[in-house]
């Protein structure tokens, strides 16, 4: 499979974007909505929610690159899923295991067995890690997905999903009518269906869908309405008075950012080698930073609170200063060490 590199620089910018949505979560939970200083964070906290939709999809295009002219024999499956366990989801269990350490000492999780089972299997101990539980979904039925691509039009696969989609935006609340509580509908892989989908019909028929990516004309426009949706959700959240759901708008603006940022990763392609190298660095260290930076977020807010800094003028800056240094030399300190036991070097991600 020829490598894409346009996908390795959007799960780069998609990795930046988590940071700051974690960054900035605390602004959001803090300051009064209608407040100057919450629409300074608001927006771009806001613009910045395309970022797990985004991953998803750039992992089904690598699948459907991957599996286009491949026959899937059980060898072949099982081989895949071992690999997607060692490379995804052990890294997973070793991070839950090391941020529940950590809580520990800081008093955030009680130390109890059951409890740790409770967060491994949720994938709620940190932000982050409800993504894992997501995408493993996704790679279990793997076979479901090349048949998909190889057998069903684009048109209906896409639609048929997005359908689905908009379906599971209501499920909870559904099943709240038949006196039944869920609330993990957004770890189940049917809430996130339609950015796969897309993806995978992205990566069979990849060079049409980046010849459109790349055309420049609507990339402006598309901003432009990205932003118009995301101030109506503003006006909406500042106000406290919600005219109509704003999930049915993000699931519109989660695919025009994606479409959005792949336009750039294309650009980043031709882009000077210094642009691409950065990138690329962070593209490599990204599945590290994405399981650890939220560590090191509360661990620094913990130091800074203990310091007696609380004021969010100077927190928000300290907090984005730790997440967007810190994960990073982390990364480069493990390979470093790592880079001798070429066997365990992928364990932490």
């Amino acid at each position: 499979m020829q490598k894409k590199l346009e996908l390795n620089y959007m799960n780069a910018i998609a990795c930046l974007a988590v940071i700051l949505i974690h960054v900035f979560s605390l602004g959001i939970s803090s300051l009064a909505p209608a407040s100057w200083q919450a629409f300074v964070i608001y927006i771009p906290w806001k613009l910045a929610g395309f970022v797990v939709p985004m991953f998803l999809y750039t992992g089904a295009v690598k699948m459907a690159k991957q599996f286009e002219n491949k026959p899937i024999t059980l060898s072949a499956y099982f081989h895949y899923i071992l690999q997607r366990i060692r490379k995804i989801y052990l890294p997973y269990v070793l991070w839950v295991m090391i941020y529940y350490g950590c809580f520990l000492v800081i008093h955030y999780v009680r130390g109890e067995a059951g409890e740790f089972l409770s967060y491994l299997a949720l994938g709620n101990l940190s932000s982050p890690f409800y993504y894992i539980l997501i995408i493993m979904q996704f790679y279990l039925l793997m076979p479901l997905w090349v048949w998909l691509a190889k057998h069903c039009p684009a048109f209906l696969g896409i639609a048929g999903s997005l359908l689905i989609t908009v379906c599971m935006q209501q499920f909870t609340y559904l099943l709240s009518l038949a006196g039944i509580q869920f609330l993990y509908a957004d770890r189940i892989f049917p809430t996130y269906l339609f950015f796969w989908v897309l993806g995978l019909y992205v990566g069979k028929y990849y060079d049409v869908w980046a010849a459109a990516f790349a055309r420049r004309h609507w990339q402006i426009p598309c901003f432009l309405l990205i932003l118009a949706c995301v101030l109506v959700s503003y006006l909406q959240y500042a106000s406290g008075v919600y005219l109509f759901n704003t999930n049915d708008i993000k699931l519109g603006t989660d695919f025009l950012s994606i479409a959005l940022v792949h336009a750039i990763g294309l650009w980043m392609v031709q882009a000077k080698p210094a642009v691409q190298h950065v990138f690329q660095k962070i593209y490599e260290s990204s599945f590290f930073v994405y399981l650890s930076h939220c560590l090191f977020l509360t661990l620094g807010t913990v130091c800074f609170q203990r310091l007696g800094i609380y004021a969010l003028s100077l927190l928000l800056p300290l907090r984005a200063a730790v997440c967007y240094t810190l994960p990073f030399i982390a990364y480069g300190v493990y390979k470093r060490i790592f880079s001798h036991f070429p066997k365990i070097s992928n364990i932490l991600g």
